[in-house]
């Protein structure tokens, strides 16, 4: 980031007392420096985000210094409000190996997109789905059990089903009563359908250790037939134990493990 070195006696002060700090607000200046008036701060804060000491995030946010140089996740939840989710989870839990350079939070009601340097911050609105969170690190990121549910329920903001499938098999441990509450509470019954079968594939072709009590609980909320993929042709193999019609195919499900 470029910046022009001048600054002002009162600019000089902002920053010596932001020395260390990723993100700063308006309130949190105002409240640094009381002797300023509300007016003074924002100009201050505006002549120091168009020298380049600061970044401006939002009305009223800021990242201290390039936004490259800083956490992005901490940036991403500055930005929406709600829990690190998606592939983003997986990153974080070390389950995807690649780095997303589109970073996913899940929030109540917001939805949105916002380009900070190189990453695209975009937030998805979960409505009461947005639960099932834990703190790792200080990042706000949904619990693994949580994070496969979500996963499962948006599968494109993670990859696809082979990205599924694949942490899966990494994962050391999943807590499948906390994953099986997710559906009892939040899932219809073709999601049940869709994840039921999938999980089912990798129990018996790459030996993820899922619980008969997981597969039968799904497997009773079998109703009408559904598609695995919503949005493609129904072009594809019927499997009448989950009334579903496989139009992906098992090499596409666990491409990572025919590679």
């Amino acid at each position: 980031m470029h910046k022009n070195s001048y600054m002002s006696r009162t600019e000089q002060d902002v920053m010596r007392v932001l020395e260390g700090v990723e993100i700063v607000s308006f309130e949190d200046v105002s409240q640094l420096f009381p002797e300023l008036s509300r007016d003074m701060v924002r100009k201050v804060l505006s002549s120091l985000s168009k020298k380049g000491y600061l970044f401006r995030l939002k009305r009223g946010l800021y990242a201290v210094g390039d936004p490259a140089t800083k956490n992005p996740y901490r940036i991403a939840l500055a930005l929406f409000p709600g829990y690190i989710a998606f592939s983003s989870a997986l990153r974080l839990y070390n389950l995807i190996e690649y780095e997303p350079f589109t970073l996913f939070v899940a929030t109540p009601g917001t939805s949105g997109e916002r380009r900070v340097g190189e990453y695209t911050i975009k937030a998805v609105a979960l409505g009461e789905r947005a639960t099932g969170v834990t703190s790792r690190d200080g990042i706000y990121v949904s619990t693994l059990a949580k994070t496969f549910f979500d996963c499962f329920y948006k599968p494109y903001y993670c990859g696809g089903y082979s990205e599924i499938t694949k942490a899966l098999y990494e994962a050391h441990e999943v807590n499948w009563g906390e994953f099986l509450s997710y559906f009892k509470r939040f899932a219809s019954s073709s999601l049940c359908q869709r994840t039921g079968y999938v999980l089912e594939i990798v129990r018996d072709d790459v030996g993820v250790k899922v619980p008969e009590s997981v597969i039968e609980y799904l497997l009773g909320r079998v109703k009408a037939w559904t598609r695995l993929v919503p949005t493609l042709p129904s072009r594809g193999t019927g499997i009448g134990r989950w009334k579903l019609i496989d139009n992906l195919g098992k090499e596409r499900i666990l491409g990572w493990a025919y590679g």
